[in-house]
């Protein structure tokens, strides 16, 4: 049977959200980003745009609810920079799903801090635009 070519086309969606040093509570998981039903992460990082300046190596987990590390297992935020998110092709299926971050720190607690979490996605069986 051949392949049926389909005229439609999909963008992807970005999502992005700043985090503070004092947005962050050592151990606990928050939700940080909202997918919607059928989506999955194509790409995405983790910016420091300020180090977190614990005494010690103090670490971001990626993940959602059901896997904690699903999208990076650990990020230093003791330095600023530009780590990328690993891709699974998981997807969301029947419910809404939250990435969320997971702030491991050791020591004392920072007193200034700033990343950036960003996301893109798509969401499977959505069209925004046809092609010839």
């Amino acid at each position: 049977m051949p392949i049926t070519l389909k005229s439609d086309r999909q963008q992807s969606s970005w999502a992005t959200v700043d985090i503070s040093y004092a947005d962050l509570v050592s151990g606990a998981a928050q939700t940080a980003i909202q997918l919607p039903v059928n989506a999955v992460v194509q790409a995405g990082a983790v910016v420091v745009k300020t180090a977190f300046n614990s005494a010690t190596s103090d670490v971001i987990v990626v993940g959602d609810s059901a896997s904690s590390n699903r999208y990076r297992a650990s990020v230093s935020i003791a330095a600023a920079g530009r780590q990328a998110l690993t891709p699974t092709g998981y997807l969301t299926l029947t419910t809404t799903r939250g990435l969320q971050v997971t702030w491991t720190g050791v020591g004392a607690a920072p007193s200034a801090g700033a990343l950036r979490l960003e996301v893109e996605y798509i969401v499977l069986g959505r069209g925004d635009a046809n092609q010839d």
